[in-house]
Formats: C-alpha cells, sequence, structure tokens
C-alpha cells in the first residue's frame, strides 16, 4: 500500500472535491457554469478536442460547444476535464492560458491537501474525518419520497439506500501482541486492499483505529454481496508470524442500513449510521458471527444472556436501542444447539437502553440451568390475556379486568400492557379511535442527551397526551420511539384535534419534532383489530409530511404500507394492503398502479393488466399507467395491443428511457433496424436507463452495419454486466466480421455458451470462429453438440457441413 501522501489523484477525488476546483476558475472566467467530464475512452466518437486538450496540456476553446475545455492533469496522467460555459475568445489572449494552467495546479493542490488531511497513513483509506464528511455528504442527498409510489412492473432498484458496514479482523490484538507492530500493519494493510477489491463501488473507505468502515450506495442485498465477496477474499489470507505460525485472517462484520430517505438533519443521520453500525460489530464478535450482521438483526441473531442473577433473573444484552420492549419473550438455548431446542424462556421485566433483567419463565429441565454465553431468540408476541412478568395494576374496561404494568419513564402502559388494554377493548367491539404519536429520531436524541434525556423527552410527550386527550384515554408504549393513545367512544375527526393540541404544545416545547397518525372504528370494511395498527401506518405518512403533521389513516397511507411489503418482498401482505385502499378510495390511480404491479410479479398478468387498465381510465394522463399496462399486455403476448399503449405512454412523457427501451425492442423483433435504432438511442441518452439498453442497441447497430458504434455499446454493455451473453456473443460477432482479434472473439463465444448454454446464436459464433482460425475438427465436435440440443435448427446444420468439408480437406 503506498503511503497517503503519494497517492495518485483520480477522478472520484475531483468529484468529490469539485468545489475546491470549479469556484477559482468560476470566478477568473466570469462564467455560472462549469461542467466536471471525465477523461474520454480509447476510440470515442466525437471527443477530438478533448483527446486535444489532455494531450497538449492546454485550454482548448469548443467554439461549436460554447465552451471552453481546461485539461486536469496529474504530471502527465489525465484526469479529466473542466468544461466552462459561455466562454468567448475574448476572454483567452495568449497571456491568459498559463495563468488557467497555474489556476488549475492551485486548485489540483488543494485537493491533494485535502485529500492527505483525510487520509489514513498506514493505508491510504480515508480516516475519521473523512469518514464522517462523507456520510453526511452522503445523507444531505437521501431526498424525501413523495407519500405514493409509482412503481413499474419491470421496476429495478428496489430498497435502496445506504448501508455503512464496519469491519474488523478477529484477533488481531492478540497477534500485535504477539508478533509486533510491524506484522500487524502488515495485516491492516491486505485488509484495506481486499476492502477496496471488494466493495469498489464504495462512496467511502476508511479506517479508524483497527475498525474499517466501508459506505456502500444501494440495497442490502447488495452489501450482503460486498461482505461475501470480503470474506471470501480474507479467508486466503495465510500470514505467518515470527515463529512461521500461521494466523488464518477471520472478519467480524456489523452494518446499519438507511433507506431511500433520511431521518432527521444530516448529521444525526450520519451519527445514527456510524453508532448503529458499531454496536452491530459488537454485536457480531460477541456471538462469533462471521457472516455480515445488520443492526436490526441483532435481537434475533445476536442476543445473549450476560449473567445469571438470584431469584430466576437473567442480564441480557438487548435493551431499548436494539428494538426490545418491556414483556417481550424470549426462547434462550445452548451455543450451537438447533435454534428450536430452548432449554427456557425469558420475559423481559426492566428495559434498558442496552441491556435489560428479564425473568425466568419457564425451564425445560432443572437439569439445564441458564448460563452466561446462552444464545437468545425473540419470540413473536403472545396472546394479550398471557401472563405479565412485573408489579400489576388492574384497570376495568368494557371488555372486562385488565391487569397491567407501567413504565416507570413515563408513567404510561408498557408495551405488553397496551396490548392487553387493547385487546379488551378490542373484545368489547364498541367505538374506538386510536393515535400513535411518533418522535422523529429518538434514538440520536439518546446519543447525543443520553438515556435519561430521552426518557425525559417521551415522559413531556406523554404528559402532553393527559391533557389534551383527557382522564379517559388509555396511554402506552407503542414502540421505542412512539406513544399510542386509545380513545374508547371517541370518533376519528375528536382524536385528531386532540392529537393536534398534543403536538402544538410539543412544538412549543421545542425539540425533536414529533407526528401523529390517528385511525378510528367502525369503518366500513375494516374491523376494530386494526384500527391501532393503522394509526400507526398513518404515522409512517405523516412522516413524509411536515413536522408535527396529524394524518389520519386513508388510502395514502395504505398505499406507503403496501408498498413498505412490496419493497421487503412481502407480495402477498402488500396486495391486501392496496386492496384495503381501495375500499377507502376506489379511483385511486396509484393504488391500482401498485396493486397491479404485485399481481404481475405475482404472475398474475390477467388482474394485473385488470388494474393498470382502470388505473388508465381514472387518470388517462399518467403515463406510467400506460406504460404498465403496455408491459402487462407484452407478457401476455399481445404485442400490438402493447405497442399502442406504450406508444400512447410516450406521447405523454416523450424521454421516458423505460417505454423508449421497450419500444426499441418491439421495433427489433419486427425487423425494423432504424426505428429500434431511434428508440434505443434515445433510451441510453438517458441516465436512468436500463443497462439492457446498451446491448440491445450495439445489435441494432451491428445489423444497421456500424461496427465501430456496435462494438462500443457491447463494451459498454459488459461493463454494467460482464456476464451479458448476447453482449459476449454480439461483440465476438463483429471481430469475426473484421477478422481481428479472433482468439479473443472465441473467448468471448465461449463464455457466452457459458452463460447462456440453450442458446443458438453462441455456438454458431463459435464455430465460425473455429472454422476462420483453421481449427475445424473443433468446430465439428462444437456443431454437433448444439445439434444435439437443437436438431432442427437449420443454421447448424449448414455449419456442421461446412465444418465437415474443412475437416476432410
Amino acid at each position: 500500500m503506498p503511503p497517503a501522501a503519494r497517492r495518485p489523484l483520480s477522478f472520484q477525488d475531483l468529484i468529490r472535491f469539485q468545489e475546491l476546483v470549479k469556484p477559482p476558475l468560476r470566478k477568473a472566467l466570469g462564467c455560472a457554469r462549469i461542467d466536471l467530464l471525465p477523461p474520454p475512452g480509447p476510440g470515442e466518437p466525437n471527443q477530438e478536442l478533448l483527446h486535444n486538450a489532455l494531450q497538449n496540456g492546454r485550454a482548448v476553446l469548443d467554439l461549436g460547444g460554447g465552451r471552453l475545455l481546461i485539461p486536469l492533469l496529474d504530471g502527465a496522467r489525465p484526469l479529466g476535464l473542466l468544461a466552462a460555459h459561455g466562454v468567448s475568445e475574448a476572454q483567452l489572449p495568449d497571456a491568459v492560458r498559463p495563468f488557467l494552467a497555474a489556476l488549475v495546479e492551485t486548485s489540483l493542490t488543494l485537493v491533494r491537501s485535502r485529500l492527505a488531511a483525510q487520509r489514513d497513513a498506514l493505508t491510504g483509506l480515508g480516516n475519521e474525518a473523512a469518514l464522517d464528511e462523507a456520510l453526511t455528504s452522503a445523507a444531505a442527498r437521501l431526498t424525501q419520497a413523495p407519500p405514493t409510489g409509482r412503481l413499474a412492473l419491470d421496476g429495478e432498484g428496489q430498497g435502496e439506500g445506504l448501508t455503512l458496514v464496519a469491519i474488523r479482523a478477529q484477533g488481531l490484538a492478540g497477534w500485535q501482541e504477539r508478533h509486533g507492530r510491524n506484522l500487524s500493519d502488515q495485516v491492516l494493510g491486505e485488509l484495506a486492499r481486499l476492502i477496496g477489491e471488494a466493495a469498489p463501488q464504495a462512496l467511502v473507505t476508511a479506517r479508524v483505529g483497527q475498525t474499517f468502515f466501508m459506505l456502500l450506495p444501494g440495497s442490502v442485498q447488495a452489501a450482503r454481496r460486498a461482505a461475501e465477496a470480503l470474506q471470501r477474499s480474507a479467508s486466503k489470507l495465510r500470514l505467518e508470524g515470527a515463529r512461521r505460525d500461521p494466523w488464518p485472517v477471520s472478519l467480524s462484520l456489523g452494518a446499519s442500513h438507511l433507506g431511500h430517505r433520511g431521518a432527521g438533519p444530516a448529521c444525526d443521520t450520519a451519527a445514527l449510521l456510524k453508532l448503529r453500525a458499531g454496536r452491530a460489530l459488537l454485536a457480531a464478535e460477541r456471538t462469533g458471527q462471521e457472516e455480515l450482521l445488520f443492526f436490526q438483526e441483532i435481537a434475533e441473531k445476536a442476543g445473549q444472556v450476560q449473567e445469571v442473577m438470584p431469584l430466576d433473573r437473567v442480564l441480557i444484552n438487548l435493551g431499548r436501542m436494539h428494538g426490545l420492549t418491556e414483556g417481550d419473550r424470549l426462547a434462550v438455548r445452548e451455543p450451537g444447539s438447533p435454534p428450536q431446542v430452548s432449554k427456557a424462556e425469558v420475559a423481559v421485566s426492566k428495559l434498558g437502553a442496552e441491556e435489560s433483567l428479564a425473568e425466568v419463565v419457564s425451564l425445560a429441565s432443572p437439569a439445564s440451568p441458564l448460563r452466561p454465553g446462552d444464545v437468545l431468540r425473540r419470540l413473536p408476541p403472545q396472546d394479550a390475556s398471557a401472563e405479565e412478568p412485573g408489579h400489576r395494576q388492574s384497570l376495568s374496561l368494557p371488555g372486562g379486568e385488565v391487569a397491567v404494568t407501567l413504565e416507570q419513564a413515563t408513567g404510561a402502559l408498557e408495551r405488553r400492557s397496551l396490548m392487553a388494554v387493547y385487546a379488551a377493548l378490542c373484545a368489547a367491539g364498541e367505538p374506538l379511535a386510536a393515535v400513535v404519536l411518533g418522535v422523529e429520531d429518538l434514538e440520536s436524541v439518546a446519543e447525543v442527551t443520553g438515556r435519561l434525556g430521552a426518557e425525559a423527552l417521551l415522559a413531556g410527550l406523554t404528559e402532553a397526551a393527559r391533557e389534551s386527550f383527557g382522564p379517559a384515554a388509555l396511554l402506552g408504549r407503542y414502540s421505542p420511539e412512539a406513544l399510542a393513545a386509545l380513545l374508547p367512544g371517541v370518533e376519528a375527526e375528536q382524536a385528531a384535534q386532540a392529537a393536534g393540541a398534543t403536538l402544538d404544545k410539543m412544538r412549543e416545547q421545542g425539540g425533536r419534532p414529533v407526528r401523529a397518525g390517528v385511525a378510528a372504528h367502525p369503518r366500513q370494511g375494516f374491523t376494530v383489530e386494526q384500527t391501532l395498527y393503522d394509526a400507526a401506518k398513518a404515522l409512517v405518512h405523516a412522516g413524509f409530511l411536515e413536522p408535527y403533521s396529524v394524518v389520519a389513516c386513508d388510502a395514502v397511507s395504505l398505499n406507503i404500507s403496501g408498498d413498505a411489503a412490496y419493497g421487503q418482498g412481502r407480495l402477498a401482505e402488500a396486495v391486501a394492503e392496496y386492496e384495503k385502499a381501495l375500499l377507502l378510495k376506489a379511483d385511486e390511480n396509484n393504488v391500482l398502479n401498485s396493486l397491479g404491479v404485485c399481481h404481475g410479479r405475482l404472475g398474475q398478468m390477467e388482474q394485473a393488466a385488470e388494474c393498470f387498465r382502470r388505473a388508465r381510465e381514472v387518470a388517462p394522463q399518467d403515463y406510467m399507467a400506460h406504460y404498465n399496462l403496455g408491459l402487462a399486455l407484452l407478457r401476455l403476448g399481445r404485442r400490438d395491443e402493447a405497442r399502442t399503449c406504450l406508444e400512447r405512454g410516450l406521447e405523454l412523457e416523450p424521454e421516458h428511457a423505460d417505454t423508449l427501451f421497450q419500444l426499441g425492442c418491439l421495433a427489433q423483433e419486427r425487423g425494423r433496424t432504424n426505428q429500434a435504432l431511434n428508440y434505443l438511442q434515445r433510451a441510453a441518452a438517458r441516465a436512468d436507463c436500463k443497462k439492457a439498453v446498451h446491448c440491445r442497441l450495439g445489435l441494432s447497430l451491428a445489423a444497421a452495419g456500424q461496427g465501430a458504434q456496435a462494438e462500443a455499446a457491447f463494451k459498454e454493455a459488459l461493463k454494467h454486466n460482464p456476464r451479458d451473453a448476447a453482449a459476449l456473443s454480439g461483440l465476438a460477432g463483429l471481430y469475426l466480421e473484421r477478422e481481428a482479434n479472433l482468439d479473443i472473439a472465441l473467448s468471448l463465444a465461449r463464455r457466452a455458451m457459458q452463460q447462456e448454454p440453450g442458446a443458438v446464436q453462441h455456438p454458431l459464433t463459435a464455430g465460425r470462429i473455429l472454422l476462420k482460425l483453421g481449427r475445424a475438427r473443433q468446430a465439428l465436435d462444437l456443431i454437433d453438440d448444439a445439434l444435439e440440443r437443437h436438431p432442427r435448427e437449420r443454421r447448424l446444420q449448414e455449419l456442421a457441413e461446412l465444418a465437415q468439408e474443412a475437416a476432410q480437406a
């Protein structure tokens, strides 16, 4: 690993610190817009001026584009270019050009200085300052999503966001103690290299002490894949100490994930991501897990008994910060035993922030007492009538007498008691309103002000709710960050007014923003048991609105809930939510669209098409309804109808990349090459185009005889997906036509055959290349194998005859 000070600059460095590079030139040239461009690749068309600027190291005026191209060089190595728009030739006398070069070098020196200040000297990765800056910047870019999604039937990138992964080598401290700092530094350097290779897409990689961090864009699944790649690479390292005793490298990995939208101010969101990743790492180390452990999985995968105490009590390593609530039940088993074999069951009796006390509810055998290190697994909630640990009070309710426990911090019902009260009220079947009041990002409050500060905030919310809702209200802890109010005999409008009064009191007090969700029974088509949960869904809906918003559960709330279930792959649950939303508003086109997408993903394409038709009738100007209906009809084989829908969608949104892509594919199928090229080139020019567009574009360009452009398109396709069989085979075919790079062409065709062994095009291409190379016997063997799978394929039969003749010649 080269020392940090000598690490060469990269284009990514310029992107990261572009505000150090652009302003001096913007001021010197008096222009409002300066773009940062990457160096053009070899052979890219229409890039002559960019190449000239980089090769000569001098600014070039692009008269046609109305811009000045300023090269950015690290020594003689091109980094990129600045394109300053609106610069005239009169501004560039000969004396100005050396001044521009000096200004650029000064800007690059500033970038190098900033990098040196934020780089770890040992590994070349970022230091803690770089990590914090990258976290805050990434969190600031997370945008508030619209309250209702616009799902596409072929949508990509569900569940995108940010994942921060914390990594530590197990046993490194002991290795350093035995063999000294030099060898442990070698380990850290090797790990830094492996992390960079496993996660080239990382927004930042950093080292803080013996802990590494990588910030990854994208989904949870993408982070798991990167972690698995890193574990595989690390397991192959075999480092030897001074006495040649080998040390197999094993990693512990913890992570925290944030979806598409932030949780409050960017600095708080960044601190929360970092805090949770660290907690997940500690939990993974404590339990010896080698797979990536996410913060939200700690309660299910990393719970342990810390200490066995008198009077059948145990101290456990889980608390409110891990999503635990008072009364939660946990199964206890010995380490290494099957998950279904439990030795005891415990229930949380005193909830702490990170540790809790639990009481033994049942013990399988007195001969197998609980021991420190026993593994915990959270159990699903019991029936509300189940016995509850702790001090009891009794409430007389319409549904009967209920024993309850009050929280010490707030005086409200703890979670399990709240659910027991709720069950009793539901059993009575009388009118009921429920309000859920949520404090925005309470966990970061606990991090800044401590547990007492967070509890004081909740206590203040409870007191404000008591004043607003009145003495008949039953208040209890719904979740670690939310309070619930159960209001027997109250209607939705009255409950919303009281919730608004509570939020007004909290606004006057200042502090964290609070929001509220409201639902009430009776509602046509809904049971009383859904009321509290629908209030919680309304609270999620309120989270998309301004602070101190009150939302009564409506079709939008249920649409958001359905979208959340859809994003997590729970399609049947999403369908149920969308159908309930339609009970509240039958003509909600976003809900109809989302329901159609779910049916499509479940393979129920006729139902999907019907939903999209209804969405189109409700909102005929919504291009997404036309697009999704077109896709459903395509999958039903009704191509003419599909093309009509897609064309109408394109009229409404002329630059929708996915519509252009689908129309381009349809034009390809019909042999209309020029039309396909028009659609696909327009789609490829869009930043949000499907990655598959490049392969399709390459096929059309090749059919049009534009070999150089087709080659560039195939290479772009392989950059995004190295396993794209059609692009591999298409590029091989281009090389064959040019009779150039035939060995490379054969390798590409064989890789295509490996990816799609059942496709006929790939052995055809490989066979022709083998014939061109004079290897007729190999070509004949390959074609004979393909004929066994495709005995009636005429093209293979003709190629087999040619190969037979060549082999006999």
